[in-house]
């Protein structure tokens, strides 16, 4: 029994290494704007999750280029989706990551390579509408949409 247990530790040291490596390497962050507005929609898998969806959306911005968007749920928990702008403009973002934490202190946050895009107009210029979509390598999709109130975002 202890041998077994030995092994699973290893075997899952192995596997949160990548993870645990990535947060303590994160870069800087540069940046972070608030919106306020309404929840259009949160799709996790199967999962509808726009009734928990709150009033608020963070866009974050760090040293290295990433950009996360922060989709504020209920129950402490929140969706993330994470990646690199397109093209300089900063309005259209490739993703290469979707992360989901269940609002559990015990819990580290779920993260999970993906492909797909988040869009916002010009935040400054009035109300938007920022979309994230993205799928992982297993075929999980993750979806979310949120209109922001026309106020100027908060810092």
């Amino acid at each position: 029994m202890r041998k077994t247990t030995v092994i699973g530790g290893l075997a899952l040291a192995f596997l949160l290494s990548p993870v645990l490596a990535t947060a303590a390497e994160r870069p800087a962050l540069v940046g972070f704007q608030a919106l306020e507005g309404q929840c259009l929609e949160v799709v996790a898998g199967k999962d509808d999750l726009t009734a928990g969806c709150g009033s608020k959306v963070g866009i974050m911005r760090y040293a290295d280029g990433r950009t996360g968007f922060y989709f504020l749920l209920a129950k402490d928990r929140m969706l993330t989706f994470s990646g690199f702008a397109r093209g300089g403009d900063r309005s259209t973002y490739a993703l290469d990551r979707v992360i989901y934490n269940d609002g559990t202190s015990a819990t580290a946050p779920m993260a999970a390579p993906a492909s797909g895009a988040c869009s916002h107009g010009d935040i400054a210029k009035g109300p938007v509408t920022v979309r994230c979509k993205g799928r992982t390598p297993r075929g999980v999709e993750f979806s979310a949409t949120f209109r922001s109130n026309g106020k100027p975002p908060k810092q």
